[in-house]
């Protein structure tokens, strides 16, 4: 039953089914979101509380497998996740029944955009003509560089601390500002010097933690601020993409930046391995610092579509 687990080659193979299945999702259920709630304020308001519950679910999701890992083997822990998965689409099943239907407007069923490039590339052309998207797109990019740098240094941090087990604490802290961010964010209407004045000043905390790499409570309080700062700019960019975004191309624009974002991710974190082998800790965290600085200065060049 669970020799899949031992299995390397198909593993491999599923989890790369699995990963391209969550590429098409991501941009598919934000595409319901904006034909679900026609008000401005409230599509703000759910996707601050969708980004929250994700949050929440990662959590507890983490927690959950280190608790299950430890009564079961990883094949069973795989097959209780499948589970869940199948219950979860009976339930999405039971929403997308609910949700009024909606006709494809003309220009969306053009026959060059029934496959996967040819959609990026419309989403392209579109995001080059939207005065907020042209800006916003190069303003993700750079970001995508930073998360996963972030996500190798702060185990090499909890391990200089002097124990390992720190890095739960600084990954809840991220999550716990986050989190708070989130119930500000909701009540807040997106505008985008809210989102590159957030996004220049989640710089600070960034660059003051190369003061304070030897004080694990001092480098906790840093990564919460971070992680409200991020929150921020994080679900007001996702609410202003679905306002400024035409229904016929909003799927097409979030698979492109999508797309787009997911090349950085890889080079960011072959680069910052690299860097903390012989560079050291500071420098990557000016780099990543810079690239924060550098999408937050560009968003303030960006032009909200007319309302």
């Amino acid at each position: 039953m669970f020799w899949l687990s031992h299995d390397i080659v198909l593993t491999i193979l599923i989890s790369t089914i699995m990963s391209m299945c969550d590429e098409f999702f991501s941009p598919a259920d934000r595409a319901i979101l904006k034909e679900s709630v026609p008000s401005k304020k409230d599509l703000n308001s759910l996707i601050s509380k969708l980004s929250m519950i994700d949050q929440v679910v990662n959590i507890a999701g983490t927690a959950l497998s280190g608790v299950l890992l430890s009564l079961l083997i990883a094949g069973q822990l795989m097959l209780v996740c499948s589970c869940l998965s199948l219950i979860s689409i009976f339930f999405l099943y039971i929403a997308l029944r609910k949700i009024p239907s909606t006709k494809p407007q003309a220009n969306d069923t053009d026959d060059k955009t029934n496959n996967y490039r040819a959609k990026v590339f419309s989403g392209l052309k579109y995001i080059r003509q939207n005065r907020f998207l042209k800006y916003y797109f190069w303003s993700c990019i750079c970001y995508s560089f930073v998360s996963p740098a972030l996500i190798i240094l702060l185990p090499k941090l909890a391990d200089k601390l002097g124990s390992t087990g720190l890095y739960s604490t600084l990954y809840l802290c991220f999550v716990g500002g986050f989190l708070l961010g989130t119930l500000i964010s909701g009540k807040l209407t997106p505008t985008v010097k809210t989102i590159s004045y957030t996004w220049m000043l989640s710089t600070i905390p960034l660059l003051m933690m190369i003061f304070f790499l030897s004080n694990w409570l001092a480098l906790s309080v840093l990564i919460a601020l971070f992680g409200f700062l991020t929150s921020f700019q994080n679900i007001l960019s996702e609410s202003m993409i679905q306002i400024t975004t035409e229904d016929a191309y909003l799927g097409r624009v979030l698979t492109t930046i999508r797309t787009s974002t997911s090349i950085g991710g890889p080079i960011s974190s072959v680069v910052a391995g690299i860097m903390l082998d012989h560079s050291g800790d500071q420098i990557l965290i000016i780099l990543c610092a810079v690239f924060v600085l550098i999408g937050g200065i560009n968003m303030l060049f960006a032009k909200e579509a007319a309302n």
